[in-house]
């Protein structure tokens, strides 16, 4: 079992450096820096406004190591095969998780370690002297380990001793000693996480895995980590998934409009999917920030076509998965009713934009000329996208009688 844990963790950590190099490129870190840069030049303001401390100074100080001890999904690299195949293993199972429980208490440092940089100089106002800080930061460090021993233990069918309302419960009351009594909190953290560690030892030893338990929650790590990798490339391994939203029926029904077959289809795939439906949100947000909080009439109004832009560019794919289904191929409808669907979709997602856009523009920046501009600005893309890009994209995919043509 620990030379499966060893492939598996080399096969592991070369899929994740190849995915990084698509999301490391230069005009992120770039962005990154300048990002960075500007957030410490803020926050090194901010904190001289703090001195002396207020009284919230403390009650934040304890709110965000809360928070820092949270972290820590364990890394199990199980696979959906490994209960059938690896049932007679389960004796053995003990030397495969603490390879595991290595691996992920290693992980959990790197986004404790870099948030408590980022607090210290606070702590440093807070405290004044440095073996407080030190027992801050080590409660910190020691409740997420204390976390993720507890989320193992939850993979056996003994289960931990408490319910996670409880564990928060403790692990809040616990941090929140920091204000007064750095150095008790530490002590009574590290007392925790011996109890939890004794526990999940007695739990490997004699405990009996729940193989399910553990398979299910790996495959939903790897998928969240799939679907961040995808908003920088494509990702091979990514399951597609499409899940029933009862609060987003009034907008499937608005981008349906008069619910021709496709217009439906199409209005449901965008709603529904993980992907395109979260795509739009995020970049339908973005832009209204960007846009709310310029002061540029310009800028506000070149930023609000280029959501839209973007917007459609992302989504008029949809139009590809439909049309590559050999059964839209025998059904007997007009060819065209598949691209009017598609243009009656996107009109109605252009406007949504457009209206959104326009508001929130309006907010730092009311005025008639401003409106009047935003109106006309927002039209042309709308008329450019709908009645030049997108008919070309369908033309593109589609041969002379209509049909999909796969390798165009």
């Amino acid at each position: 079992m620990s030379e499966l844990w060893q492939q598996r963790a080399k096969t592991y950590q070369s899929e994740i450096l190849k995915y990084l190099k698509y999301v490391l490129n230069d005009h992120l870190v770039l962005a990154l820096l300048f990002f960075g840069g500007g957030l410490g030049l803020a926050y090194a303001n901010w904190l001289k406004t703090l001195q002396p401390l207020p009284n919230y100074g403390l009650i934040l100080v304890a709110t965000v190591s809360f928070l820092l001890t949270l972290p820590g999904q364990p890394v199990l690299l199980l696979k959906k095969a490994d209960p059938v195949f690896l049932m007679s293993q389960e004796k053995n199972i003990s030397a495969y998780l603490r390879k595991s429980l290595r691996q992920t208490l290693i992980s959990v440092l790197i986004p404790v370690g870099i948030g408590s940089l980022l607090l210290f100089p606070l702590l440093a106002l807070a405290y004044h002297q440095l073996f407080l800080v030190v027992g801050v930061v080590l409660t910190v460090i020691l409740g997420s380990f204390t976390n993720v021993l507890i989320r193992y233990q939850g993979y056996y069918f003994a289960g931990s001793r408490w319910d996670w309302k409880i564990t928060l419960l403790i692990d809040a009351i616990i941090v929140s000693l920091i204000i007064r009594f750095p150095l008790i909190a530490a002590v009574l953290m590290l007392g925790w996480l011996v109890l939890e560690w004794q526990r999940l030892n007695r739990l490997m030893e004699k405990g009996s895995f729940n193989w399910q338990a553990a398979v299910d929650a790996e495959q939903k790590r790897m998928g969240r980590l799939y679907r961040f990798f995808s908003l920088f490339t494509t990702v091979k391994n990514l399951p597609v998934k499409a899940k029933r939203r009862r609060y987003a029926d009034g907008l499937v029904k608005f981008l349906a409009g008069k619910s021709s077959m496709f217009s439906y289809l199409y209005s449901i795939m965008i709603v529904r999917s993980g992907d395109l439906g979260s795509l739009m949100i995020r970049l339908l947000i973005v832009g209204m920030l960007i846009v709310a909080y310029s002061d540029q009439e310009w800028l506000k109004l070149m930023v609000g076509a280029l959501t839209t832009y973007l917007i459609v560019i992302q989504l008029v794919d949809v139009y590809r998965p439909v049309q590559a289904n050999s059964m839209v191929q025998v059904y007997p409808v007009d060819a065209e009713m598949a691209q009017k669907g598609l243009l009656s979709v996107l009109k109605r997602i252009i406007l949504l934009s457009a209206i959104l856009l326009t508001l929130a523009g309006c907010v730092t920046n009311w005025s008639l000329s401003f409106l009047g501009w935003a109106i006309v600005v927002q039209a042309i893309t709308a008329w450019l996208l709908t009645q030049w890009l997108v008919p070309r994209y369908i033309k593109k995919k589609t041969d002379k009688r209509g049909n999909y043509a796969s390798k165009k």
